[in-house]
């Protein structure tokens, strides 16, 4: 054989090594479909390079957070960078995931350089916007063609809470003409013939919550409507707006929108959530209202992960380590009506099973959620009375002031699920004898597995002894300084004997080895 004919089989061996190598890993790669996956409405979420990791395992429908608008793809004049586009674009194509642009106008964040313009030559821009997209991306199923009308536009407005008045570039589109809209008007017929197979969408924030708001923005879309230049109605619904408005106002709103006859878009929602038990009791309160609402066809939430819009209010679904929150998981419960709901709360002491407590120290409680694969398997741990013992989140309580106290966990799932446990808190256990009746020194696991096991409480103990049942000395302890010990020891299972001394006193103590 040749040397060549020898490279050329090892190349051989080397390459099909290296294809089942690949096949193995893609064997072992799980395959998570989106949340809404197979239902009639998506869900979606806006896309960053923050926001990548795993988006195709929960989301549907993507939609470029800010890599789509005019002022990131065109900050200087003749210079486009679609990088951003690009990647959220091909990330939808790959992954099947319906696809919607943001925005092509809008007051904010359109290049600087256009005010400096005339109104021709401003014209002339925008349908250049209009037409390089369109030939970019020919496979758009949506797009918000004018974002914030109401209340970001491009007409030299000075918007709420801004310093600075927005640039007008609405004169180059026909101003506010005799409909007072004409430049909406005009956006919408110019995405109709550069846009002809995507859905053409009107986008607003602040109307959800707002009666008054509504009916303008209805005004708006009957004007649109009457050319047959709009295909859906997109509705912001930050935190800002749906936080503190009700449930019967949300929908009252999404009524009227849907009255139009047109499709509603949920296009920037997200959910504060400070704690995890206020995300998730918002996003129980206000998603079924958009989710079940049947003019809604779609729900996109403004981010994900940590370093959203809405960051510093701790909107993420997702925590920094990967974790899922709690909103998240009952999100995708919710949606795939496979709700599991808490039916008992089981309390006891970690490593002990008596009911009491010396006054001044601490002891963790644990909370045993049935069934095992309850969605939302979280408690809330209160006690009462208070003085007598409080108790944190991690269910570590604290004794406090003799008498009996309630230790109660509550469900975080609305199931209405309590466990509770009544707590005895006494004074501090005297004799040796009294302090192992009681409970004040502590051996557990028993039975101890693998010869393991612990013995706390043991302050002013001088000698600990393990025998076996004949009397025979397994280990002994001498001189202790310390509260508890960890002991383990290797001999055949069976019934043992623990002799515990403070030099006054003498008590013994059966213990399973297993």
């Amino acid at each position: 054989m040749t040397n060549l004919n020898k490279h050329m089989k090892y190349k051989n061996l080397l390459l099909a090594f290296c294809m089942l190598a690949g096949l193995a890993v893609l064997a072992q790669t799980p395959t998570v479909k989106p949340i809404a996956d197979g239902n009639e409405k998506f869900l979606g979420s806006a896309w960053s390079s923050g926001q990548n990791t795993n988006f195709q395992n929960y989301w549907n429908q993507v939609t470029p957070e800010n890599g789509g608008k005019w002022g990131s793809v065109e900050g200087t004049r003749g210079v486009m960078n679609w990088s951003t586009m690009d990647a959220s674009y091909n990330l939808a194509k790959k992954y099947n995931m319906l696809f919607k642009a943001h925005t092509l106008i809008w007051g904010a964040q359109q290049p600087s350089w256009i005010a400096n313009l005339d109104t021709a030559s401003q014209r002339k821009e925008i349908e250049q916007w209009f037409s390089l997209q369109a030939a970019r991306y020919p496979d758009m199923e949506y797009i918000d063609v004018v974002n914030e009308p109401l209340h970001n536009a491009p007409n030299g407005m000075l918007p709420w809470g801004a310093t600075t008045k927005n640039v007008d570039y609405a004169t180059a589109l026909g101003g506010a003409g005799a409909s007072g809209w004409d430049w909406i008007i005009t956006s919408f017929r110019m995405a109709r013939k550069y846009f002809p197979n995507s859905k053409l969408i009107i986008n607003e924030y602040s109307v959800i919550n707002s009666t008054t708001e509504t009916q303008k923005y209805i005004k708006i879309i009957k004007l649109l409507q009457a050319e047959n230049l709009i295909d859906g109605i997109g509705e912001q619904a930050h935190a800002f707006t749906t936080a503190g408005t009700s449930a019967t106002t949300l929908k009252a709103n999404l009524d009227a929108l849907g009255a139009t006859g047109l499709p509603i878009y949920l296009t920037e929602v997200d959910i504060d959530g400070a704690t995890d038990l206020i995300q998730l009791n918002e996003m129980k309160r206000v998603f079924p209202v958009f989710w079940e609402h049947p003019s809604v066809k779609g729900i996109t939430f403004w981010g994900f992960r940590v370093g959203l819009w809405r960051n510093d209010q701790k909107a993420y679904l997702i925590n920094s380590n990967g974790t899922e929150r709690p909103a998240l998981k009952w999100l995708r419960a919710y949606v795939n009506n496979t709700l599991t709901m808490t039916q008992s709360i089981d309390l006891s002491f970690e490593n002990d099973s008596s009911s009491t407590i010396i006054k001044g120290t601490s002891v963790n409680m644990i909370a045993t959620v049935l069934p095992s694969n309850t969605t939302i398997p979280n408690i809330t741990w209160s006690t009462n009375p208070t003085y007598r013992a409080t108790i944190d989140s991690n269910g570590k309580l604290t004794a406090l002031a003799n008498g009996n106290v309630i230790v109660t966990a509550t469900a975080w799932d609305g199931s209405g699920i309590k466990g509770t446990k009544t707590i005895t808190i006494t004074d501090p256990p005297t004799g040796l004898s009294e302090k192992l009746n009681t409970g004040f020194i502590k051996v557990f696991p028993n039975p101890a597995v693998n010869g393991k096991f612990t013995i706390s409480g043991i302050e002013n103990i001088e000698r600990i002894e393990l025998v076996n049942l004949v009397g025979e000395k397994v280990i002994t302890y001498d001189n202790l300084k310390e509260s508890s010990l960890n002991i383990q020891v290797n001999v055949p299972e069976g019934i043992y004997i623990l002799n515990l001394s403070d030099g006054k006193q003498s008590v013994n103590k059966k213990i399973v080895i297993k």
